[in-house]
């Protein structure tokens, strides 16, 4: 009888581990651009693949006081930047954060971000339930 309970609760265990784990995101190619004393702002790209629909509402970073999402739009055949406060994340689609496209852009920091440095950025997504989770990087300054 003991066996079977303990068996049980590990099985209840399982599933609910299972169901309460962040969903599988992927980050690639996290880069952010260097920049020269006194300089207060850059850009940061990636590449996002999830196994699920996500929502990315933020992103933030010890070292780095602002980071704003943009997408880059055309309007009249003009490109523009526009603040997003939220990224969509397809289920199986890769989301880039690219030259020309959306991007994050960095601002007030103190000190050059050197090339060959890394500076950590959290990514905080919400799933289909609402449910929050984040995922941290370290992003190789170029």
């Amino acid at each position: 009888m003991k066996f079977l309970k303990f068996t049980l609760f590990i099985i209840a265990l399982l599933i609910s581990t299972d169901i309460l784990a962040a969903p599988d995101i992927r980050i690639e190619n996290a880069w952010i651009g260097s920049t020269d004393e006194g300089d207060d702002m850059s850009v940061a790209y990636m590449s996002l693949l999830s196994n699920e629909d996500l929502i990315l509402t933020s992103v933030t970073s010890p070292r780095i006081k602002t980071i704003e999402m943009h997408n880059t739009i055309t309007e009249k055949g003009i490109m523009k930047m526009r603040m997003t406060n939220e990224i969509k994340i397809e289920h199986g689609k890769t989301f880039e954060f690219k030259s020309g496209g959306s991007h994050l852009m960095l601002m007030d920091f103190k000190g050059p971000l050197k090339a060959g440095q890394k500076v950590k950025l959290i990514l905080h997504f919400k799933d289909k339930a609402n449910h929050s989770f984040d995922k941290s990087i370290d992003a190789l300054i170029k």
